[in-house]
């Protein structure tokens, strides 16, 4: 039988093993929605206060059930067209685009400039962003003008229907923090002064955000504070006012973008000021709501140290239905009893945009007891609502609990226990609603900067690692007392799960000792472009590559290849052939990062090696009794013997050690029965060995029938009983050609 040059397999293996590989599934996404670019009205030859000249990016948001943002999703966009839009054409958008951190997707559009006629007084399109099963829909318009003699027409109209014009000028209003009690804003677009354009948006800007300010109630489908005109060129905005009350100026921009909606860290094109087909100016009254109702929102139940400050207290000042927050100036007043001992930042406070209102108390060094600090309407102090403030017993020791200090975790990974602390007063028992802080230096965060102690006058804090390795120290305190915690951020370790690894060969879910197996996982080769292959291809191969090490069932696994194709991070290792049948733990180191999963291991677990032809169609790696490749030109012939390249073939005699090749000169023997099937019909087995160059490779000799059918793709699948195994184990399906 005919020897390999190995240096021609060799080559021919990294082919097979590399080959692109689906990358991980992804989270499904479970919304969609659309950020901004939704009813442009460009215009870009138009004349007159029309400066909106050419079309913004199309932005959607993705995010999973739990309304989390997912990056790495692709999104895909197309131009719709629709029959009964006017003038739908020549409309270009990206075809697709990839979420960033935030879950944001941008699609480029663009349309070149035509002349428009009464007939064709605008270019209307539909464009669908879609991911997994969602959609969302864009309608975008360029506005066209005629071309007359001496002068040009802007074909597209618009028209502000409601508010009818005031002594004022055009006047919208209502009660703070609620909808418009008036008339709705109404604008009208349509073409040539006829045919009614839909789908233009209409929001409201607001030229100083400290005054009193509106915006429309989204329509659904629209940008977030916008509506789009329906198949009558109507928008109606039915306007909401924020908590501020007052007179102030507002616009109503109609086929535009306003900057406040638009700011996202990806934009391609920046957005100074808002532009937009056509502005109208309103003047927005916004009348006062009553104070009517206090909530508590902050800092009720505290313990205090005497000589020390409490946490704010805070309230909510509503209307009387509790919905509507009040904005007011000297709106809350504050006391306390009993009134000695401690003394109030503030007795007077007013409600900001939210409605919220504060003050804090401080106890003096020989504060002792329980303090009821009372929150009162100023204009009806019967309305009020109280807060307890308890005196504590000094606090003496404040106690790290084990578990929480020395932590090591991965970047952007939570610490598994939190950092809790013991308070322990002068009297030598455990405080309760003890005020404590936490402070926190290097990559992380902490869920919360301060927390009281519970009734056995224990407080924690989880921490979270940043996006860099390093150390992180918590320094927690009470009074000047403090303790601190050292924990340490490592690298990311790979997204490892039991769907990541596969079968070198067959890429299926089936693997056995001696076989080779390729890991598919994020984190596996950080910032490789290519591959990293083992420096002694024609010998043993190192257990480590690239900083990259794999153990299975705590034995350290040869390693091929380490990298990246096309873009989907592998690495390609063998099975250590003393791997047991069974589910197995596998370790993949990377640098410092670790990740652990499990892997099924069966007796056999065979995988036809294949290659892409020159038809662009994947076969099976085979070779004819000259050494020559099977191809497509040089196919296979009746009668002859070929040999065809596998995995997972199972045990051989004799043995063959993990990293190993048979004895020069001698075959290493597959020990099970071996089956080859041509074309669904058995084919006669020759032999069936271990490789006596490639690492975990077999060589399976078959004849072809006299009878095969003489074409492209024929059917060949490899199969093996192996010792001890109850299951016939197959291969992948493959195709070989045969004249």
């Amino acid at each position: 039988m005919d020897r390999i040059k190995a240096t021609t397999l060799a080559a021919l293996v990294i082919l097979i093993l590399f080959a692109p590989t689906a990358s991980a599934q992804q989270v499904v996404a479970a919304n969609l929605a659309i950020i901004s670019g939704n009813g442009q009205l460009p215009c870009p030859t138009c004349s007159g206060n029309r400066p909106f000249r050419f079309f913004y990016p199309l932005v959607v948001k993705v995010t999973d059930a739990s309304g989390s943002p997912i990056a790495g999703k692709l999104v895909s966009w197309q131009v719709i067209f629709v029959p009964s839009a006017i003038g739908n054409s020549s409309l270009a958008v990206d075809p697709t685009s990839v979420t960033d951190s935030a879950g944001i997707a941008v699609a480029n559009i663009s349309q070149g400039n035509v002349v428009g006629t009464i007939q064709q007084p605008i270019l209307q399109s539909t464009v669908l962003a879609t991911v997994d099963n969602l959609s969302a829909t864009f309608y975008v318009t360029q506005a066209l003008v005629a071309v007359n003699p001496g002068a040009n027409t802007n074909l597209v109209q618009t028209r502000l229907d409601s508010p009818v014009l005031g002594n004022l000028g055009f006047e919208i209003g209502g009660p703070a923090g609620s909808t418009g009690t008036g008339a709705p804003i109404i604008i009208h677009v349509d073409a040539g002064g006829v045919v009614p354009v839909t789908n233009v948006s209409v929001r409201l800007l607001n030229d100083d955000p400290a005054r009193p300010f509106a915006v429309c109630a989204t329509q659904p489908g629209a940008d977030p504070g916008s509506v789009l005109t329906d198949a009558n060129g109507n928008a109606t905005c039915n306007p909401v006012f924020g908590s501020t009350p007052g007179r102030g100026r507002v616009s109503v921009l109609v086929g535009g973008l306003d900057p406040a909606n638009y700011a996202y860290p990806t934009a391609p094109v920046p957005l100074i000021s808002a532009l937009g087909y056509i502005q109208y100016n309103l003047l927005a009254t916004v009348t006062p709501v009553t104070p009517a109702a206090l909530q508590i929102s902050g800092g009720n139940n505290q313990s205090v140290n005497g000589g020390q400050t409490s946490l704010p207290l805070i309230v909510k000042v509503t209307d009387a239905t509790g919905a509507v927050p009040v904005a007011s100036a000297n709106v809350v007043t504050w006391s306390f009893t009993p009134a000695a001992g401690a003394f109030l930042t503030t007795t007077t406070s007013s409600s900001d945009s939210n409605g919220l209102a504060q003050t804090t108390l401080t106890l003096l060094a020989g504060a002792s007891g329980k303090y009821t600090v009372k929150a009162a309407l100023a204009s009806n102090p019967s309305v009020f609502v109280t807060f307890t403030v308890t005196t504590n017993i000094q606090v003496s020791t404040l106690t790290k609990l084990p578990g929480g200090d020395g932590q090591t975790v991965p970047t952007n990974q939570t610490f598994g226990t939190p950092l809790a602390i013991q308070v322990t007063g002068t009297n030598g028992q455990p405080l309760p609603n003890v005020g404590v802080n936490f402070a926190i230096t290097g990559p992380g965060t902490l869920s919360a900067s301060s927390a009281f102690t519970d009734g056995n006058g224990r407080a924690q804090v989880s921490v979270k690692a940043g996006n860099n390795p390093g150390t992180i120290t918590v320094v927690v305190s009470v009074a000047n007392i403090s303790q601190s915690f050292t924990l340490t951020v490592i690298p990311p370790g790979p997204s490892l799960s039991t769907g990541s690894f596969v079968n070198a060969a067959g890429r299926n879910s089936a693997l056995s000792p001696c076989g080779l197996a390729t890991a598919v996982a994020t984190g596996l080769a950080p910032g490789a472009t290519g591959l990293v292959l083992n420096s002694n291809s024609f010998g043993p191969w190192g257990t480590t590559l690239a900083g990259v090490t794999v153990s299975v069932n705590n034995v350290f696994a040869p390693i091929y290849s380490v990298g990246t194709v096309s873009g989907v991070e592998q690495v390609t290792f063998q099975i250590p052939c003393e791997a047991t049948p069974g589910s197995l733990p596998v370790t993949i180191t990377v640098g410092a990062g670790t990740a652990a999963s499990t892997i099924t291991v069966t007796a056999a677990a065979p995988g036809i090696f294949e290659t892409l032809m020159t038809d662009n169609t994947r076969r099976a790696v085979a070779l004819r009794p000259d050494g020559t490749f099977v191809t497509l030109q040089n196919p296979a012939r009746r009668g002859e013997v070929i040999r065809v390249l596998v995995t997972g073939m199972g045990p051989t005699t004799p043995p063959v050690g993990t990293g190993s090749l048979p004895v020069p000169g001698s075959d290493a023997l597959v020990t099970g029965q071996v089956i080859v099937g041509v074309n669904n019909a058995g084919a006669r087995v020759v032999t069936a060995r271990l490789s006596p160059n490639l690492i975990g490779v077999y060589e399976v000799a078959f004849q072809v029938a006299t009878d095969a059918p003489t074409e492209n793709d024929v059917v060949l699948s490899v199969a093996v009983n192996a010792p001890g195994d109850t299951q016939t184990r197959f291969s992948n399906g493959s195709k070989v050609p045969i004249q």
